[in-house]
């Protein structure tokens, strides 16, 4: 097992360290690398066996590229599994000193140090980060084990962590459009972005992510870049389009879990690379007949994106604050209550996308 000392505060920074420099010689043995283009962000995979290949590659496939683009600001991540690939096994206990004591997930946000790291012990995941480098480890147990939800947002963290360095927003939210414009949907879980995003595109809309898309900002233009080619359905939802249910990866998931469905091979064109976002709309299901976009205020707005962000990926919250903050300011801000039908809401959302064009 791969242990660092805990007397002191950089503890953490040697232990990200030292693990980020064994897997980088357990690659260079034996492994394969893999590029993708996210916005201005080139991610440099570097597997070092073929256990995480299908929770990674899938979502991340429509992005991938031969080699870097001169320009771009990359990190690169190691992926490694205990089991599958011979490294070390990851702590099942915290190796730091920490005033949680019974705690599984925790996380160590050090900008002085370089470093971060989010850790799920009783799941056996660790994110490593260093953030100096741009260099960090995906570390797991066994890729048999992993919950649905990674196959769905796989290096989620370290993908937020190289966005804030190139100035980039990673949110939690969608963005759907037409004729290239787009807005971006935001809202707490069961707030309707899904299902409002499976009825856009099932008309024909486009999408660039249903459950987390980046942000770049070019003056007073935004643009949003697709990260994962998935999107995710349950209850209701998966019944009013049994036709991309049925789509599913997790074809024996539990009534509980939610559908995993891959956008681009199951609507051909819905997901697009970028789209700009020329507004935000918070989502909120009312029951009534009909749905409703409203003007809202961007206070409104940052804590319609802000806390689920923050929530799911668990640090730079100031960061992330200050780009919500900065993104609310600069674009129009709506509420859309949304009715009983998801069809009826999506030719709503038509015609507040026409107003936006004109």
């Amino acid at each position: 097992m791969v242990r660092a000392a805990v007397d002191s505060r950089t503890a953490p920074a040697a232990f990200v360290r030292r693990v980020i420099a064994d897997a980088s010689f357990r690659w260079s043995e034996s492994g394969a690398e893999h590029c993708f283009r996210l916005g201005g962000l080139t991610l440099r995979l570097r597997t070092c066996g073929t256990a995480l290949d299908p929770v990674i590659l899938p979502v991340l496939r429509h992005a991938q590229i031969t080699e870097a683009t001169a320009g771009d600001r990359s990190i690169t991540v190691y992926a490694v599994s205990h089991e599958d690939d011979g490294f070390a096994a990851p702590p099942a206990e915290w190796p730091f000193e920490a005033d949680e004591g019974n705690a599984v997930t925790r996380t160590v946000w050090d900008s002085e140090a370089g470093v971060a790291i989010v850790s799920d012990e009783s799941r056996g995941i660790w994110h490593l980060h260093d953030l100096s480098t741009g260099t960090g480890v995906y570390w797991v147990g066994a890729a048999a084990r992993l919950p649905i939800w990674e196959y769905g947002s796989p290096l989620r963290h370290h993908i937020h962590w190289g966005a804030l360095a190139t100035g980039h927003a990673m949110l939690h939210s969608a963005v759907v459009g037409e004729n290239g414009v787009g807005v971006m949907l935001a809202g707490p879980g069961g707030s309707g972005k899904s299902t409002l995003t499976a009825a856009a595109i099932s008309v024909g809309m486009q999408t660039t992510g249903d459950d987390f898309v980046l942000l770049s900002q070019s003056g007073a233009d935004w643009r949003s870049h697709s990260l994962f080619d998935t999107m995710k359905l349950i209850g209701m939802a998966e019944t009013l389009f049994s036709g991309l249910a049925e789509q599913a990866v997790n074809r024996d998931r539990s009534p509980e879990e939610k559908a995993l469905i891959p956008i681009s091979t199951t609507i051909q064109d819905a997901l697009v690379p970028q789209m700009p976002a020329k507004a935000l709309v918070s989502c909120k299901l009312t029951g009534e007949d009909a749905s409703i976009i409203r003007p809202a205020s961007r206070f409104e707005m940052i804590r319609a994106l802000l806390p689920s962000t923050s929530k799911i990926l668990r640090t730079g919250h100031n960061e992330t604050f200050q780009q919500v903050a900065r993104l609310s300011r600069s674009l129009p801000c709506h509420e859309f209550l949304i009715g009983n039908d998801p069809m009826e809401a999506t030719t709503v959302l038509r015609g507040f996308l026409r107003r936006l064009r004109a």
